[in-house]
C-alpha cells in the first residue's frame, strides 16, 4: 500500500483519528494524505461570526448535500499546520489536499486514486445530521472507489483480525482486499466468523477458503455462530479489544442492518474497533 487518505472537515480536526491514521500509515510504510474538505459552493462563510468558527453554523437544512460556504482560509491553514506537526511527531510522511467543492463529491473523486480511505464516523457537514455514522459517512461507504477504514474513538494497536464471512463473493472480496493491503498483519491471530441461521455445513468444511487463508496468515481460527447475523456478530465482537473488523458489501444484507441508524451509534461507540469495509 502506498497512498492512504484521511478525510477531514477542515474546520474540525479529530486528533484521535489523525493518531489512528498515522499508526496505519507507519504500519504499512505508506504516505498519509490529509484531505481537508472546505465545502466551497458559493463563497459565503460557513460561520456567522468570527473567522475561526466561533459563530453559528450556517447550512441548508433542506438540502443536506449542499454545504453553502467555505471555511475561513486562516482556520484551514491553522489546522493544516496542526496536521503536519502531528505527522512529523509520529514519524509519518504526509501530503495535503485542500478540496473546496461539495465534500462528498470531492472525497469520492479522491478515492479513485487511493489505496485506502480512513474516515471518522462522526464526520458531518450539516447540523441536521445527528446519526453516527451520518449521511456523509454512509454515502462514502456506499460509493467509495477504494476500501474504507472507519476510525475508532480510541485506539492502542491491532493484535487480532476478525473476518466476517458468509460465503458470498462480496465477503471474500473484502477479505482479499484487506489481506492484500495489510501483509504486515499476517502474523496476527485471525478469527473467521460465520453466522448461520440453519444447520448447513459449517465453514470448517469449506476447504478452499481455509486453504487460502492459511497461505496468508500464520494463525487462523474459524468461529461458527447461529442466529441473526447482525446480532450474533455484534455479540461476538463486543468483548474484543485491539482488533480490526473486516466486512464486505456495505449497504446490503447483514452489513446494512449492522449500520442501521437505530443501532449504529451504539455499535460503533460500544465496540470501539476499526472497521474495514470493501465492496465490489
Amino acid at each position: 500500500m502506498e497512498k492512504i487518505l484521511l478525510a477531514m472537515d477542515a474546520a474540525h480536526l479529530n486528533m484521535k483519528s489523525i493518531d489512528f491514521a498515522c499508526y496505519i500509515a507507519r504500519l504499512t510504510r505508506s504516505r498519509l494524505t490529509g484531505v481537508f474538505l472546505e465545502g466551497l459552493v458559493n463563497g459565503e462563510s460557513r460561520f456567522a461570526d468570527d473567522a475561526f468558527g466561533g459563530g453559528a453554523w450556517d447550512s441548508d437544512d433542506d438540502n443536506p448535500d449542499i454545504v453553502p460556504a467555505t471555511i475561513p482560509s486562516a482556520l484551514t491553514e491553522a489546522n493544516i499546520r496542526i496536521f503536519r506537526e502531528a505527522c512529523v511527531c509520529r514519524d509519518t510522511l504526509c501530503s495535503i489536499h485542500r478540496d473546496r467543492g461539495i465534500p462528498l463529491s470531492e472525497i469520492l473523486s479522491e478515492t479513485r486514486f487511493a489505496d485506502l480511505l480512513i474516515v471518522d464516523p462522526e464526520t458531518s457537514f450539516t447540523k441536521s445530521d445527528r446519526h453516527i455514522p451520518g449521511r456523509f459517512v454512509k454515502d462514502v461507504l456506499d460509493s467509495s472507489e477504494c476500501p474504507v477504514l472507519i476510525a475508532p474513538y480510541t485506539f492502542d494497536a491491532i493484535e487480532e483480525i476478525i473476518l466476517s464471512y458468509n460465503g458470498s463473493a462480496s465477503s471474500v472480496y473484502a477479505i482479499k482486499q484487506f489481506t492484500s493491503l495489510f501483509p504486515e498483519l499476517s502474523h496476527k491471530k485471525v478469527f473467521v466468523v460465520n453466522v448461520r441461521q440453519d444447520d448447513t455445513p459449517a465453514i470448517e468444511d469449506q476447504f478452499k477458503m481455509k486453504e487460502w487463508l492459511k497461505a496468508h496468515y500464520d494463525s487462523v481460527e474459524f468461529v461458527l455462530l447461529k442466529g441473526d447475523a447482525s446480532d450474533e456478530l455484534f455479540g461476538y465482537i463486543l468483548e474484543k479489544k485491539n482488533a480490526v473488523v473486516v466486512m464486505g458489501a456495505y449497504g446490503r444484507n447483514m452489513v446494512s442492518r449492522f449500520f442501521k441508524p437505530s443501532h449504529a451509534k451504539l455499535i460503533i461507540k460500544t465496540i470501539n474497533l476499526p472497521v474495514f469495509i470493501a465492496h465490489v
